[in-house]
């Protein structure tokens, strides 16, 4: 049975709502002082109070107090289900109006357009006045953006961008899409993994080449592996970009938010300098992230957002892309479609775009005789006991992928040990017990250290050592990964960048982990041949629709979903919740 962490100063509906589970105490703590600086004493507004505070913490902008009976018990991520399922909890709401009506009356609740106030109630949603802040300022930033005069670029231009092989149709998505972003000053792409994104921006670059006054050009991302691997695809099929002066970064550092701190160095005072700027992976940016780009965006910069609004949305607050591509009025122009989505799966092979496919639109039995009949898509069972060996063809996997990335780094050669690196990886959504990163990790290098020699048998880096970078410093960005290599007769970890590797001494690299396995939240902006995905149990809070169709769609060969079918099924059934009055 479950148990859960009460204050001990909870009493009445906040007890019966932590004990049940639908609090943790930061929320009751929270909401409790927030009362007592209001002078609020009505159990039914400290109870909003206090579920608002925990929708934030889930990702959540706000309360939608008209449907808060639908939400579930906050477990923990790590926190096996019983069989089944854990029981609904026997909780008694208060009624709707009169929830409405006691928030309303409350010295703790602005209205609409009253003044700042802790919480602000807009219809049904009960905000933090800062988040209403937040995504009050996207909203008005996107409307008249959208509301600027176009900006076409000259029609010979746009016949250059759209001339290069392969050759595309007007009613071609790819052919709307640049058409879009070389004629309004705001365009969102959206499509999935292979539908042709990058393919789309080195079109739109192309179009705004410029050998007297070559544009500045953004690429940016929310990690530094998004970023890398947007830059590698453009540089790729640009060659030399001339005509243009690329510049690839993360958010963060484009922006030059100090690390920890609110403080940045462009926003509403200080716009970016950039005349383009491109943001990948928009899906992974928060909404306090989009809040502050938009604030930095000059009228005259144009901006071309791309994502796929099906993937995971940010760890921290806001499901910004979807929002947008669920609304008609946020992002539009005078001129045509400023939202396009691109649709035909260009890379991953027929079974994986199949499997994604009925992921996307919730077609579970669909699912399961997909993985019954396929050959590069399946699924094994796993409960959580089972050993690794169990698992020959995952194994087979993880030993080929080894010894290609050791004997590349045996010779010295770092970019082909990157490259070979993700020809396979483990992908988990828990961090920690049997289904968790952590486990599946260890478990992986242990294995592997008894089949290969000297590998992963010292605390001290090996030939061949994969690392994952977990937090940003001047030199390398959370999210770049690397390889430890023999060279010069000493080992030396070199970092996957897009402009030729990164040398550095593993020894100064104190925030890399082992990447034998990494969580399915990292692994967006990624790609690799095939993909072992440990699915999580049966009443895991991550186990949703988004999760797995973002885990599938990292691989470009094959997928082996590791799991029950009982979860696959819940998890197929239960799209990620997020609530939000973006586009409302």
């Amino acid at each position: 049975m479950r148990t859960h962490e009460v204050p001990v100063a909870a009493s009445g509906v906040l007890l019966q709502f932590c004990e049940a589970g639908m609090l943790q105490p930061v929320d009751f703590h929270l909401a409790r002082r927030m009362a007592q600086l209001s002078q609020e004493s009505d159990e039914r507004v400290e109870l909003a109070m206090a579920l608002a505070t925990r929708e934030l913490r889930l990702g959540s902008v706000c309360l939608d107090v008209a449907a808060a009976h639908t939400l579930r018990p906050d477990v923990e991520e790590d926190q096996v289900a019983e069989p089944g399922g854990a029981p609904e909890p026997d909780l008694e709401w208060p009624p709707v109006q009169e929830w409405l009506a006691a928030l309303k009356a409350s010295p703790a609740v602005s209205g609409p357009a009253g003044p700042d106030r802790p919480f602000r109630l807009v219809g049904d949603l009960l905000y933090l006045e800062r988040f209403w802040a937040e995504e009050r300022a996207v909203e008005t930033v996107l409307l008249r953006r959208s509301a600027l005069p176009a900006a076409p670029v000259p029609g010979d231009a746009l016949a250059a961008a759209l001339a290069t092989s392969p050759a595309l149709e007007p009613a071609d998505p790819q052919y709307l899409a640049v058409e879009a972003a070389l004629t309004n000053p705001t365009t969102v792409i959206t499509g999935g993994p292979g539908t042709g994104k990058t393919t789309t921006v080195a079109r739109i670059l192309r179009g705004l080449q410029d050998h007297e006054h070559p544009p500045l050009v953004a690429l940016t991302a929310p990690t530094g592996k998004a970023a890398t691997r947007l830059e590698t695809s453009v540089r790729e099929q640009l060659g030399e970009a001339d005509g243009l002066r690329l510049r690839s970064s993360t958010l963060h550092k484009l922006l030059e938010i100090v690390p920890g701190r609110e403080r940045r160095t462009y926003g509403p005072d200080n716009p970016l300098p950039h005349d383009v700027v491109i943001v990948d992976e928009t899906s992974m940016v928060s909404l306090t992230m989009m809040s502050w780009l938009l604030e930095a965006v000059a009228d005259s910069t144009r901006l071309v957002l791309i994502g796929d609004p099906d993937q995971l949305e940010s760890v921290e607050v806001g499901a910004v892309l979807a929002d947008i591509a669920n609304s008609e009025a946020l992002v539009s122009s005078p001129t045509g479609s400023a939202v396009v989505s691109l649709t035909r799966n260009w890379r991953s092979n027929q079974e994986i775009n199949a499997l994604a496919s009925t992921i996307r639109t919730g077609d579970a039995d669909l699912a399961l005789q997909l993985l019954a009949d396929g050959t590069t898509c399946t699924l094994t069972p796993y409960t959580g006991t089972e050993p690794l060996s169990q698992f020959p063809t995952l194994t087979t996997d993880l030993l080929g992928c080894a010894n290609a990335v050791r004997a590349a780094a045996e010779a010295g050669d770092g970019e082909l040990a990157n490259r070979e690196l993700e020809r396979h990886r483990i992908l988990c959504a828990h961090r920690e017990g049997a289904f968790g990163v952590g486990r599946w990790g260890a478990n992986a290098r242990a294995w592997l250290s008894e089949r290969l020699p000297d590998y992963g048998l010292t605390a001290g880096p090996w030939v061949g050592q994969p690392l994952l970078i977990t937090r940003s410093s001047d030199t390398v960005a959370n999210g770049d990964t690397a390889v430890v290599v023999r060279r010069g007769g000493r080992l030396v970890a070199c970092i996957d960048r897009a402009r030729g590797p990164l040398w550095r001494d593993p020894a100064v690299l104190d925030d890399a982990v082992d990447l034998h396995a990494m969580t399915i939240h990292k692994s967006q902006g990624s790609q690799f041949g095939t993909v072992s995905v440990i699915l999580p149990p049966v009443g895991s809070p991550l186990l949703t629709r988004q999760l797995l169709y973002t885990a599938v769609t990292r691989a470009k060969e094959g997928v082996r979903l590791y799991g029950t079918p009982e979860s696959l099924v819940e998890a197929i059934r239960t799209p990620a919740r997020r609530a939000s009055g973006l586009g409302r």
